[in-house]
């Protein structure tokens, strides 16, 4: 029953999924809709919860509710908090719902599974003077910290999506604006102008390349998550910032500057690159505006004496 070692096959061998047990072509089938990280993450956390059946020699496609429920009781157990329990479960869940679909199973053991609350705790961004001066500093060292900075704070993008843009991918105009095709989380793709601000950071981290990564490594490669955190330790050190600053941080605090600032939920949910505002809305509308406009103002001016 496992797929611990199993290869999928390439799209010139399709006579060979006839080779694959039924949990194999669920799981391959499944995790053929995804890809970069988004497909690194989900097979992380199916092979968990795969080998976590193997060890109990259960087969997966036909366990019921109960053995689900035993599973998430086991990473709550093990430490993981609400959040984490749920992103583990998120492919699981994808995993059922596609077997089920697909008539591999005739029941969802996930469908009516408890998972635990996600309390997610209240962030404190940045705000706008420490991005200005995180920005600043980055401008002053030039080349791919500058265009790393510009991207992660102007255009809030994820790390990943930073590190991946080229050079080739920021050369088109359109409608008298220089864009960057990005890819985004999940793969796809999009279309963003560009600020003149930006356009400078880029066109000096390019240099004389006229392709390759803009963000590169040492040997011209394109740079990892890791290497991109380590680029922005550089900069906040720079910029005279003590407290710990990461390149989520960084992506928080400019979506949540702009809500701040009187932009709205949709202008916010555009530069997050989400397909619901309620993510915007519950992960980043976290700003001082919050606290300005809390009803208990209202409430304690009403019933001053």
């Amino acid at each position: 029953m496992t797929v611990l070692n199993a290869t999928l096959p390439t799209p010139r061998a399709l006579p060979s999924l006839a080779q694959l047990t039924p949990l194999q072509r669920v799981y391959f089938g499944y995790l053929a809709d995804y890809a970069g990280e988004t497909l690194k993450v989900y097979e992380l956390h199916l092979q968990r919860y795969l080998t976590w059946c193997e060890q109990l020699t259960l087969d997966p496609l036909t366990l019921d509710r109960t053995y689900v429920a035993l599973y998430v009781r086991h990473l709550v157990d093990s430490g993981l908090r609400g959040s984490s329990v749920n992103t583990a479960m998120t492919p699981v869940k994808g995993m059922y719902r596609w077997a089920l679909l697909e008539g591999f199973i005739d029941r969802d053991p996930v469908a009516h599974v408890r998972l635990p609350r996600s309390e997610y705790r209240q962030k404190y961004p940045l705000d706008r003077e420490e991005l200005r001066r995180i920005r600043a500093a980055a401008k002053a060292m030039g080349g791919r910290h500058w265009a790393l900075g510009e991207l992660l704070i102007v255009h809030a993008l994820r790390i990943s999506e930073a590190c991946s843009l080229r050079i080739e991918d920021y050369q088109d105009t359109q409608r008298g604006h220089r864009v960057m095709n990005l890819r985004r989380k999940g793969g796809k793709r999009s279309t963003i102008p560009l600020p003149i601000a930006v356009i400078m950071a880029l066109d000096d981290a390019a240099g004389d390349r006229t392709s390759g990564p803009v963000v590169a490594r040492a040997d011209g490669g394109e740079l990892s998550r890791s290497g991109g955190a380590g680029l922005v330790r550089t900069i906040v050190r720079h910029a005279g910032i003590s407290r710990p600053v990461n390149p989520h941080l960084l992506r928080s605090s400019s979506i949540t500057v702009l809500l701040d600032s009187g932009g709205d939920i949709r202008e916010a949910q555009r530069l997050a690159d989400h397909e619901d505002p309620r993510t915007t809305s519950r992960h980043y509308d976290l700003g001082k505006r919050n606290h300005d406009t809390h009803p208990v103002h209202i409430a304690s001016a009403r019933l001053t004496v």
